[in-house]
């Protein structure tokens, strides 16, 4: 490859971060905290590896369909109804069930820098 293919390449993946910030509803937090994931009566150990008002990114071995309902428990104290919204390799992304109020209140300190 050349040094000129290099950064035209580095220079689309920059661009394509830019558009996707665009088009998030909520600021996103970088975050390496436990998280406890429920689906039905099964239980999954997890990491939450970041965290909007609107929902999460967390790596677990065990993939779910798109639309699976769930709950997630952050940092052994919070708990939120949450649905599968992707999947790619280990990370999954999950939205709120919860309106962004419920959300914020419930994270309470944690949702500092989400707004």
């Amino acid at each position: 490859m050349s040094g000129t293919s290099v950064k035209k390449d580095a220079k689309k993946v920059s661009n394509i971060r830019q558009g996707l910030q665009c088009m998030r509803a909520n600021k996103r937090r970088t975050v390496v905290w436990p998280a406890t994931l429920y689906v039905g009566e099964y239980e999954f150990r997890s990491m939450l590896y970041d965290i909007s008002l609107g929902g999460l990114r967390l790596k677990m071995s065990l993939p779910l369909a798109c639309g699976t309902e769930t709950s997630v428990k952050i940092k052994n104290q919070i708990t939120l109804n949450t649905r599968v919204v992707w999947c790619a390799g280990e990370f999954m992304g999950l939205k709120f069930c919860d309106p962004v109020d419920v959300v914020r209140k419930a994270l309470g300190e944690l949702s500092v820098g989400l707004t």
